[in-house]
């Protein structure tokens, strides 16, 4: 597992939240609701009834990963919803959109939204790419596509030096590392997989936590290192070397940042014509 994805896990409470909090309205286009999912009421605030097709809405606008989460805590997503209900009825009796700052900001959102949905339908389409369109950018790019030296690795994350080096001396005891790192880690993203953080390449990790990874022996652990998240020790289990990639085994990646390119150019030529076809006038020299 990589370790952004051991991280989200810690996030997923908020991913919860922000998913109840997002507006309908800033869906991409979806599929239309079933008819029943239209008339089946899963929860009514004060009038104000809540249908599954609303839910599988805003469902639509999150990742495939946080809506597994959600559809497991069912009960947590709904009450976000009705948390955000109610704030916004009281908002709305006291008539807190009537004032200059707030209506302010629902212009800022009209504004963002229109140009989010603008891009999106004149930027942001499907790119259409032959096998052979992608093998030459693979060509062109192999440097992008390079496998950067990679290392497998657990941590434990102690409040203190010394308890680091009480959980380093534990393991160099003979007790097994998941097992100090259950026991002891304060970090619970990663603690009940025994520490596990996945695989990561060089440029993805804390910098001294990197620079300790790629020179410890594999299945030595290390001294402590005071990190961002508090003293680490860590564990590396397997270490793979640079080299150059098979287009096979990076195709998604190469179709993926083809069509970002693609976008990217496009996006650069519109706003090229619009500042030609505009006028358009700036003083940086005035913004100090």
């Amino acid at each position: 597992m990589k370790i952004r994805e051991r991280l989200i896990q810690g996030g997923a409470a908020l991913a919860l939240l922000l998913a109840s909090l997002a507006p309908a309205f800033a869906a991409p286009a979806a599929a239309p609701p079933q008819e029943d999912k239209s008339k089946v009421v899963v929860a009514e605030i004060n009038g104000r009834k809540i249908t599954l097709a609303e839910l599988e809405e805003r469902l639509m606008q999150v990742s495939p990963a946080v809506r597994l989460q959600i559809r497991s805590k069912k009960e947590q997503f709904i009450d976000g919803i009705v948390q955000s209900e109610l704030l916004y009825q009281e908002a709305r009796r006291r008539k807190l959109e009537a004032t200059p700052e707030v209506e302010k900001r629902i212009e800022a959102a009209k504004r963002r939204i229109l140009i989010e949905e603008f891009l999106r339908r004149e930027i942001n389409r499907p790119v259409e790419a032959s096998e052979a369109d992608l093998r030459a950018f693979f060509e062109a790019n192999r440097d992008r596509f390079r496998r950067k030296e990679q290392v497998t690795l657990s941590h434990v994350v102690l409040k203190t030096e010394k308890e680091a080096w009480d959980a380093a001396a534990e393991v160099k005891r003979g007790v097994p590392f998941a097992q100090v790192a259950r026991a002891r880690s304060i970090f619970e993203a990663t603690r009940d997989a025994g520490g596990v953080m996945g695989t990561a390449a060089r440029g993805e990790l804390d910098r001294k936590l990197e620079e300790a990874a790629f020179k410890l022996p594999i299945g030595q652990v290390s001294d402590p290192i005071q990190t961002s998240l508090g003293w680490q020790i860590i564990r590396v289990s397997e270490r793979l070397s640079a080299s150059d990639a098979k287009f096979e085994d990076v195709k998604e990646d190469v179709r993926q940042i083809h069509a970002d390119v693609r976008h990217r150019a496009a996006y650069d030529r519109m706003i090229g014509d619009l500042k030609k076809k505009g006028s358009v006038t700036v003083h940086p020299d005035r913004f100090k």
